[in-house]
């Protein structure tokens, strides 16, 4: 017998191709159950993610497998029982199979697959700091909500950003982050920053951020952004903060920070001066 180790948020035909070629009547399917989302951020942050015994009721009466059970985190490695254990090629897997010591238990095959994003298709980076003037006047404030409407609009689950364009108190532009190319991108494939920390590498992702948005519209419909001033929720991302650099945006306002930030550099050494806006009296 062969059992065959996975996560699997949810059921589409890549998972389906999968288990018909690598999981047979005589083998069992071993699910990554709930409890891995304490220590592992990937199963945590998966929103789109089944109930894993409900998942695997629906496996077994859909004749997609003929034997399976759900894996609690304390049930390995005792449930992995040889001879040979499958498992997709996957970061959380490789993880696994390392922490709990299966090689040892079984002989184990990887199989190279593509079935979600994960740290194989996405790499990690790093953010250098920031240093501006502030402010706290009713013009910024003002640009700031409108933003923050903007910002309101986006569908992403974990963060919503807007960004508006401004030149002599006039908006040219606004716009917000979203996916691409579809707003269900990421929940239909998985999102590739589920294995990443914010501000690590963020162009790892299936979005357009608000800033780049707003740079693409421009080139679009023929508007110049050439000392117009930016108006952003968060502090732009080093993509972004490069695109901003080269519009030559004037001034860049922006009301919070990424956790770890970047393009501080890069948009001051383009003649763009960053300010930050502080809070309301009130707000946090």
């Amino acid at each position: 017998m062969t059992q065959l180790l996975a996560f699997v948020p949810v059921l589409h035909a890549g998972y389906e191709r999968f288990l018909a070629e690598h999981c047979g009547p005589e083998d069992e399917l071993l699910l990554i159950g709930r409890s891995f989302a304490a220590e592992h951020a990937v199963v945590r942050k998966e929103i789109r993610a089944l109930d894993p015994e409900k998942l695997l009721g629906w496996l077994l009466t859909l004749g997609l497998i003929e034997r399976g059970r759900v894996l609690e985190i304390d049930d390995l490695p005792s449930a992995v029982t040889g001879p040979v254990l499958k498992a997709p090629d996957e970061d959380l897997i490789r993880t696994l199979i390392a922490e709990h010591d299966l090689a040892q238990r079984a002989e184990v095959e990887l199989i190279p697959t593509f079935l979600r994003w994960d740290k194989v298709w996405s790499r990690a980076g790093f953010l250098p700091d920031w240093d501006g003037t502030v402010t706290a006047d009713e013009y910024a404030r003002s640009m700031q909500s409108l933003a923050a409407a903007a910002a309101g609009r986006s569908s992403d689950w974990w963060r919503q950003v807007g960004a508006v364009a401004v030149r002599d108190g006039e908006v040219l532009l606004v716009e917000h982050n979203r996916h691409l190319p579809n707003e269900y991108s990421p929940y239909l494939d998985g999102d590739p920053r589920n294995d990443f920390k914010r501000g690590v590498e963020m162009e790892r992702t299936t979005a357009i951020h608000a800033e780049a948005a707003i740079v693409a519209r421009a080139a679009r419909e023929g508007i110049s952004l050439r000392g117009a001033e930016l108006h952003v929720t968060t502090f732009p991302c080093p993509g972004c903060a490069r695109l901003v650099a080269e519009a030559r945006f004037s001034r860049c306002y922006f009301a919070g920070g990424y956790s770890v930030l970047n393009g501080g550099e890069v948009l001051q050494q383009a003649g763009v001066e960053l300010i930050y806006i502080t809070p309301a009296p009130g707000e946090s």
